[in-house]
Parts: structure tokens; C-alpha cells; sequence
């Protein structure tokens, strides 16, 4: 009783335990304390680094910016008014890397194949002057949440764009499918496109979110994105394929920026297998930074970057398109170090000892069965008879 006791702490201790310290803030330095303005930034401390996250929706794309440094370093943010103006690190600069979502691309697919392509009719919806309000947080020690929900200006463009941020100190799966794996060292990201106005001239509208991805790498080098096959859809049934986006120095030796998520999104708000559709990406190409975006604030100091955009679209010929369900979601995690890797669940290795060794168990005792009664027949007692 007592082994197993020690086994199940054993266990949680290497799920849960912590592998940082965080420490989160909302508007850090900003005067005016109640503006609807949003920039959370978050302080990860590990033993041998920091790791600055940003937050930042001030300026209306949404924006992951990583800044690794030396340990026990700190960033402040100087403040315009209601927008950042300045970020000041006091410490040593190692690395750094970032992805924004500048726009949405509403698509014609007349092709009806469900990704983006250059024939498909489309046209680009900016979120530099989009809306967003903060509709839940959680800023603790033993995490760090943000939820947001973004509003476009045209008025004629109804609903709802909900992004969730989440960071825990330790290494887990998502509760939500497609379960994927985060770490200390990355933060989750579900999107969520909910009852989008589809414009009228096109009659197969989709969605594919536009993102920019930067990094401190030079300028002559380009980002790499691979399919990872798994053995493993305990987490994500029937979804064998994991892609993993990595900046050049991650590529190298692992110690750079990555993205990483599963080919998959959802249709329904109640993830499941019956509402899956397919996730696609696009090829990379060079780029610049998106015009009044925070990027340009952050990384103003750098004389060469590294600036890359994509595409993520989604859908599956002859699912009715976007309109057939008003809603699509999708997850991602985005990191710093080597992307995590799953590993069978201590239920499913349980599970597999079992259907192994059942079987190997019953021919053992076959074997030995067999082995035993002809010992047996081999020296049974002859039986004497006396004639006299």
C-alpha cells in the first residue's frame, strides 16, 4: 500500500511539478490603470535563464513576442499614453522570437479543396483597428490566463473573434482537444472564428488566419516546418500528424522558437472527433513587419530580423464551407527549446503490458503444463507381479 502511495506522488511530481517561476502583470507601468487597453506581460525565471512573454492586443493584432535573457533580468514597458512606446530590458539579450496575427483572409473556395490558394478570390480584414475586450484573466503564480474577444470595425462584419492565452509552469496536455502538450517554456493558444458575417459576392466563403512570424536569426536564413508522424492518438483520436513550425536556430540545436500544433480544427464549440475538420499551412515567404504593430516598438533596436508570414486555413470538400457552421476553432502551442514529444499514458503502457503479457502468461503456463505431466508419465512406478 505504502509503494503505491509513493508511486501516484512519484508521478503527479513529474506532471505537475513546476519547472519555472512566474510572475504575470496586466499593463505594467501604464498611467492610466483602468484604460480597456490590453498588454499582460509575463516574467518565467528558470535556472539558468528568463524567459519575457508579451502579450500584447494594444494595437489590435494580437501578438506573441519571446525574449530570452540572462537570469534574474527584467523588462519594463514605457507607456505613451494608452500604448507602449518603449521596452527596456535591464539584462543580457540571448534570443528572441515572435508571431502576430495581423489579419484574417476571407476566401472564395471555388475549388471547393478547403485550403487557401492564390486562385481562390480573397481579400485581406486587418485587425489593426479591431476591438478587443478582456473577457476573462488569471494572473497568479500558478499561471497565467488571459482571454479576449475581438470585434471588427466594419460594421457590417458581425461576430466574434475569441482568443485564449494560457501559460502553466509545468508539463501537461491541454484539457481541450486536441490535447496537445505545454511546458514552462510555452504558451497554449486557442482561436476561435464564431458567427463571422460571410461576404455576399462569394458563395464558398472560408477563413484562413494570416500570421507574420519574426526572429532574431538573420534575415538570409528561413523558418522550417516538418510533419512529425506519432504511434500515439490517445490524446487526439485518429489524428496521427503533428507539424512543428522552428526557427532557424531551432532547427539548429534546438535552442530557438517553435510552433507547434496538430492538422485539426473543430466546427462546434464541444470539441469532438464527429466535429473535426482539417487544418492546412501554407508555404513561407519573406516579408516585412505589419505597419503600427507592436513589433515595430519591440524590436525597433535590432538592425536584422528574420520576418516570415503564413497561412492557416481551414476546412474539407463538400463540408458546406464556413456558413455551414458559423464557428471554427483551433489550437497551438508556441515555445522556446525543443518542441515537446509525447509519450504513452501510465494507463496506456498498463493496457499494453496487460495485452502482452496475458497472452505470453497463458502459453508459459501451457508450456509448463505440457512439460510437467509428461515428467510425470515418464516415471510413473512400474508395477511388479509375483508369478509364484
Amino acid at each position: 500500500m505504502h509503494l503505491r502511495t509513493l508511486l501516484i506522488v512519484f508521478l503527479l511530481s513529474l506532471a505537475y511539478g513546476e519547472d519555472r517561476q512566474i510572475i504575470s502583470k496586466l499593463n505594467p507601468g501604464c498611467p492610466f490603470p483602468k484604460t480597456n487597453k490590453t498588454l499582460v506581460y509575463i516574467q518565467a525565471r528558470g535556472s539558468h535563464d528568463t524567459i519575457h512573454q508579451v502579450w500584447d492586443f494594444t494595437r489590435g493584432m494580437p501578438t506573441i513576442i519571446y525574449l530570452i535573457s540572462s537570469l534574474n533580468s527584467t523588462l519594463d514597458v514605457i507607456w505613451d499614453d494608452t500604448e507602449p512606446s518603449k521596452f527596456v530590458l535591464k539584462g543580457q539579450r540571448l534570443y528572441s522570437f515572435a508571431a502576430t496575427i495581423d489579419k484574417l483572409h476571407e476566401y472564395d473556395d471555388i475549388d471547393n479543396n478547403g485550403h487557401i490558394d492564390n486562385k481562390c478570390p480573397q481579400r485581406a480584414i486587418s485587425f489593426r483597428n479591431a476591438v478587443w475586450s478582456r473577457s476573462a484573466s488569471v494572473l497568479t503564480g500558478q499561471e497565467a490566463m488571459l482571454h479576449m474577444q475581438g470585434h471588427f470595425e466594419e460594421h457590417w462584419r458581425k461576430g466574434t473573434v475569441d482568443i485564449k492565452l494560457d501559460l502553466l509552469p509545468y508539463t501537461d496536455y491541454a484539457v481541450d482537444l486536441p490535447h496537445l502538450i505545454h511546458t514552462a517554456n510555452s504558451t497554449l493558444v486557442d482561436i476561435g472564428l464564431v458567427n463571422l458575417t460571410t461576404s455576399r459576392d462569394y458563395n464558398a466563403s472560408r477563413y484562413a488566419i494570416h500570421f507574420v512570424m519574426l526572429s532574431t536569426d538573420s534575415k538570409q536564413e528561413n523558418m522550417t516546418y516538418t510533419m512529425r508522424k506519432s504511434l500515439d492518438d490517445e490524446h487526439t483520436p485518429g489524428v496521427f500528424e503533428i507539424f512543428e513550425i522552428k526557427t532557424p536556430k531551432s532547427y539548429r540545436s534546438d535552442d530557438g522558437g517553435f510552433m507547434q500544433f496538430r492538422p485539426v480544427g473543430y466546427t462546434e464549440p464541444e470539441r469532438s472527433v464527429s466535429s473535426s475538420t482539417n487544418a492546412y499551412i501554407s508555404n513561407f515567404t519573406k516579408t516585412s513587419l505589419p505597419k503600427s504593430s507592436i513589433l515595430k516598438v519591440f524590436y525597433e533596436d535590432y538592425n536584422s530580423l528574420l520576418v516570415q508570414e503564413m497561412f492557416i486555413s481551414f476546412g474539407l470538400p463538400g463540408d458546406g464551407y464556413y456558413r455551414q457552421h458559423n464557428y471554427t476553432s483551433w489550437s497551438f502551442t508556441i515555445g522556446y527549446g525543443a518542441p515537446p514529444v509525447e509519450s504513452f499514458s501510465l494507463f496506456v503502457i498498463i493496457i499494453i503490458s496487460i495485452g502482452l503479457g496475458v497472452p505470453v502468461l497463458l502459453a508459459l503456463s501451457g508450456i509448463t503444463y505440457v512439460l510437467v505431466r509428461r515428467c510425470k508419465q515418464r516415471n510413473t512406478p512400474t508395477r511388479f507381479t509375483d508369478d509364484d
